[in-house]
């Protein structure tokens, strides 16, 4: 009892924060924001958008998502909280643990889904172009990479001789790519922003290239496609299904993939095939059969009988980033994987005898339990203990520390990176 006054307190200094942060966006999608000019080369953190402008339409204020879980970003102001190193740059959400009649539940349950979510990677304000509800960012790639260990570097070249500090510059940014996304969604809709495991995804299968040479891979959760179409820009895959559930997110996929048809390598635009190399696919994991459309309607989005082969016979890799933060979904991401790792590979391929292998990428966001009185990752706990328990895959954590960064974002320690396989 002696200890609730802090817990009181803390919960109304989150939510004047929340509070304040939700008053900085209140912003419509009338207003347009004036393009950058066009860079001669790939740009520095130009990803997100001004911070007085908004693309999202919202109804009256009286019927406003409550915007109780956001990314919190160092920048903003915290009101001094005592948990702001630890939550920094974290989705958090507070979870009430007083009893709920069940009409108090399902009203809780619709207010959930209604409330605004929103990616840390778009709270850093820069430029960018509206278009509807979307708007267009730009984030740099480089195919070199930098040496992790650069970082820290960074962080003192105050101290370098200018000799030195110019040998310390970032890798040259080989890409600009395009990519159109929301600004702050609802739960449900979460697949249209960029989220921060993305780009260590994208470090890690850059890293890998050298086996990717000629593959078939397969993107679960793709959300705005940005992985799907990096990995095709940095790498010789020669063929991506970047797939997803939702028919509006794999519209906005198609989009991005022609925005970076024509991309830049050192000043100049290059054709890059990407709408030959990276196919926008249905896949709903809470299927038996995840690549059948809902009305049994064949379109656009649907597989055909050549790509079903090619994936049975060819596709031996599959990755997602951060599709972990729902444990139904979880649970079903499980079987899903669980079901394409067992499925054999012919005889004739490299990957035959090992078989397939999935990379997970996700970063930990936090929760502050009532329940516990503590703050806890309660979606990333669920996916390592269900693996866990699984009796056809297993999910090994591992070490990224040395991996070079080929993204322009700042690493947070919080991103955790995984290789799922089948257990021997």
């Amino acid at each position: 009892m002696c200890e609730m006054p802090a817990v009181l307190l803390l919960f109304q200094s989150i939510s004047l924060s929340l509070d304040n942060i939700a008053k900085t966006m209140d912003l419509h999608s009338s207003q347009i924001i004036p393009s950058a000019p066009t860079p001669k080369g790939p740009p520095r953190k130009t990803h997100g958008l001004d911070s007085d402008t908004d693309d999202t339409q919202f109804e009256p204020t009286e019927k406003r998502p409550r915007l109780n879980s956001i990314s919190l970003s160092p920048h903003l102001p915290f009101h001094n909280n005592p948990l702001q190193d630890s939550l920094r740059s974290q989705s958090f959400i507070l979870e009430n643990d007083i009893p709920k009649s069940p009409s108090e539940n399902n009203s809780q349950d619709t207010d959930s889904e209604n409330d605004l979510v929103l990616s840390e990677v778009h709270i850093h304000p820069n430029n960018g172009r509206v278009d509807g509800r979307f708007l267009t960012s730009t984030f740099s790639l480089s195919k070199a990479g930098q040496d992790p260990r650069q970082d820290s570097i960074q962080e003192h070249k105050t101290d370098l001789s200018d000799e030195d500090a110019e040998a310390q510059e970032d890798p040259p940014w080989d890409y600009a790519l395009e990519i159109q996304h929301a600004m702050g969604t609802t739960l449900r809709d979460v697949g249209s922003q960029v989220w921060m495991g993305c780009f260590l995804l994208v470090d890690w299968m850059v890293s890998i290239r050298d086996h990717l040479s000629g593959s078939f891979v397969l993107e679960l959760g793709a959300g705005t496609g940005l992985a799907s179409i990096a990995l095709c820009l940095m790498t010789d895959v020669e063929k991506v299904f970047c797939t997803d559930y939702d028919v509006e997110v794999l519209l906005n996929c198609e989009r991005n993939i022609a925005l970076n048809s024509e991309s830049m390598i050192s000043d100049h635009p290059v054709s890059t095939h990407l709408d030959q190399r990276v196919l926008p696919r249905r896949y709903n994991w809470l299927m038996d059969d995840p690549t059948t459309c809902p009305d049994e309607t064949a379109d656009r989005f649907s597989w055909t009988d050549q790509e079903h082969e090619e994936w049975r016979t060819k596709g031996a890799v599959i990755f997602a980033a951060d599709v972990v933060y729902d444990d139904s979904l979880t649970d079903a991401l499980i079987r899903c994987l669980e079901k394409l790792l067992l499925e054999p590979l012919p005889e004739d391929h490299p990957r035959h005898t090992t078989g397939r292998v999935a990379y997970l990428t996700m970063e930990k966001r936090y929760n502050f339990s009532l329940d516990q009185l503590a703050v806890v990752a309660t979606a990333h706990d669920y996916f390592v203990k269900k693996t866990g328990q699984s009796e056809v895959i297993m999910a090994q954590r591992m070490d990224y520390s040395q991996l070079n960064r080929h993204c322009d974002y700042d690493r947070s320690k919080d991103l955790e990176l995984y290789r799922v396989v089948l257990r021997r």
